[in-house]
């Protein structure tokens, strides 16, 4: 069984994209081991950019640890296809599980890239955290259904 984990830095907030994390969280856990870890999001008062990046970056790291594969989302990162998702997953299986990062509104600092074996991007769109939380959530369950053989994925 695949062990699954996803740190992101901020706290979900309640409607329609908590109620999405919940349902695909749930369609996960049926298939596999899923945690989800939240970081708390730095204090943006001030706008001081680099301390906001420092202090998440130290949080995620504490959280990280150094089990399995590490999978960083940026929007400067490789976009790989659903079906190319899936394979990955399955290759990375053997390495004592995957956890996916993904960092508050200024991103990370290169010691949590550091820590990545790979930089994926969601989409060459730009979406609000509480969303690009659920694609990414939909997107580890299609990987899951297309390595099971599921018929979930039509394309």
């Amino acid at each position: 069984m695949l062990a699954l984990r996803v740190i992101w830095v901020g706290r979900s907030k309640r409607g329609f994209s908590q109620d999405a994390v919940d349902h695909y969280c749930k369609r996960i856990r049926a298939l596999g081991s899923l945690e989800c870890i939240e970081i708390r999001a730095a204090s943006h008062s001030g706008r001081d950019e680099k301390a906001a990046i420092k202090a998440e970056s130290d949080a995620i790291l504490k959280r990280l640890g150094k089990r399995g594969a590490v999978l960083l989302l940026d929007e400067r990162g490789r976009q790989p296809t659903s079906r190319e998702l899936a394979d990955q997953l399955g290759a990375l299986g053997s390495a004592g599980g995957v956890t996916f990062v993904m960092g508050g509104a200024y991103g990370v600092d290169e010691r949590v890239r550091a820590c990545a074996g790979e930089v994926i991007s969601l989409s060459r769109l730009t979406f609000p955290h509480q969303l690009a939380r659920v694609v990414l959530l939909e997107q580890i369950y299609r990987a899951l259904t297309l390595r099971a053989g599921h018929g979930y994925h039509h394309g």
